[in-house]
């Protein structure tokens, strides 16, 4: 069916090992290799946190190397331990890594495959979330535990404030907007609607993820997901560089539909927008 097999690989041995663990590495290294020698498809999920951003280099050296592919996101806050910043990423210092690996993309292209910065140009291109952490995923999708429970998300599973009914009981649609989870969701989106309704990225990011948003204030809609800072960090580089390749000026997605000369458009953001994914 030519569905991956994802798993977590936060870089180099030391590095990896030092944030999830000693032997982590060699397990997963040799669960990688049996998968790809049985012919599977394998990818892996990097966590950057407040240590590791500082070798953000070694770890994008380290999947160039490797020849495999760089997905990535940011530690939040922990719902659980007694230092909860321990290990958080600073949502300035995740915009800035952003931008970052998209240099770093650009310089490499065809060789290493980012698949956030994918997904943040295909999002500015087209002027909708393409993944799910900036789309209205509202009454789209779902997630099923293991004891049938139906959640708005993956992310939300095993968290009972978030059932919203069970796949036992055969709900419809309409049973399941009567559970309080989905009306709370629903709350967020009318908040973006509101909060975000000047940003010029509203459309394509949609305030971000409602879990990251909503699960570290016990359910209470308080703002938008706290790495704001960084999506409009990047999706304003993003739509700044278009516009100095196609028309020599960063004054915003606008200018693409004013009267202007044309550059000629190397090899440079474009390809990563028109790029197939």
């Amino acid at each position: 069916y030519n569905i991956p097999i994802g798993s977590s690989l936060d870089g180099p041995q030391e590095l990896n090992d030092l944030q999830r663990g000693k032997g982590y590495y060699e397990k997963t290294m040799r669960g990688y290799e049996i998968a790809r020698a049985h012919g599977l498809l394998v990818r892996f999920i990097t966590t950057f946190t407040s240590h590791s951003v500082k070798f953000k280099e070694d770890i994008f050296n380290f999947y160039l190397e490797k020849g495999l592919t760089l997905k990535l996101h940011p530690c939040l806050p922990s719902l659980k331990g007694d230092n909860p910043e321990e290990w958080a990423l600073d949502p300035e210092e995740y915009g800035e890594l952003l931008i970052y690996l998209l240099d770093k993309y650009l310089e490499n292209v065809g060789r290493i495959e980012v698949m956030n910065i994918d997904h943040l140009c295909k999002c500015v291109f087209t002027g909708r979330g393409t993944v799910c952490t900036f789309v209205d995923c509202m009454g789209d999708t779902f997630a099923v535990g293991p004891d049938g429970g139906i959640y708005p998300c993956y992310r939300f599973v095993g968290m009972p404030e978030y059932v919203m009914g069970n796949v036992y009981d055969h709900p419809t649609m309409a049973d399941l907007a009567q559970s309080d989870a989905w009306k709370r969701m629903h709350q967020f989106k009318e908040f973006v609607d509101t909060a975000c309704g000047k940003c010029s990225h509203i459309k394509y990011c949609r305030g971000g993820c409602p879990y990251n948003a909503i699960v570290p204030t016990d359910g209470e809609i308080k703002g938008v997901d706290p790495h704001c800072i960084a999506y409009k960090m990047i999706f304003d580089e993003i739509t700044n560089r278009v516009n100095e390749e196609m028309f020599g000026s960063a004054g915003g997605m606008e200018n693409m539909f004013q009267p202007q000369s044309m550059k000629p458009s190397g090899s440079g953001i474009m390809s990563l927008m028109l790029k197939k994914i």
